[in-house]
């Protein structure tokens, strides 16, 4: 009985000190923080075609800026870091987007680390060109 109440003790410090972190590609963001037309499939020209990161947090950042990191995913599912992009924003802010140009097509990844470079979330994307 005392180790399940020391699980439970565990598992609920575990679930209060874990900040989410979702990222989600789309066309556009509203005001209000709320993804237009999101995706993981997008067509793209071949003069590039803008898209947004959204990156939101249950909790707030708690950090000054945000790097994504994008890797294009060769055909034996191997990454390769093409592009990193910094974001500074304010530590209360529960959302920021940035916005990217993609001129090629492929399988990418993008993963976002905080500041002090911990990781904090992932996500894949597929672009095709028109």
């Amino acid at each position: 009985m005392k180790s399940l109440k020391l699980g439970i003790i565990l598992f609920f410090l575990a679930k209060v000190s874990s900040a989410q972190y979702s990222l989600t590609f789309c066309e556009n963001v509203n005001d209000s923080g709320k993804p237009l037309h999101p995706s993981n499939f997008f067509m793209v020209s071949p003069n590039g075609s803008a898209l947004k990161f959204l990156l939101k947090a249950d909790d707030g950042f708690k950090t000054d800026k945000m790097d994504f990191k994008i890797f294009y995913i060769n055909d034996a599912g191997k990454e390769e870091e093409i592009s990193k992009l910094a974001q500074k924003i304010e530590p209360k802010w529960n959302y920021i987007w940035k916005e990217v140009v993609f001129f090629d097509a492929g399988n990418y990844r993008v993963k976002v680390y905080d500041s002090k470079g911990a990781y904090l979330t992932s996500a894949n994307i597929n672009v095709k060109q028109q």
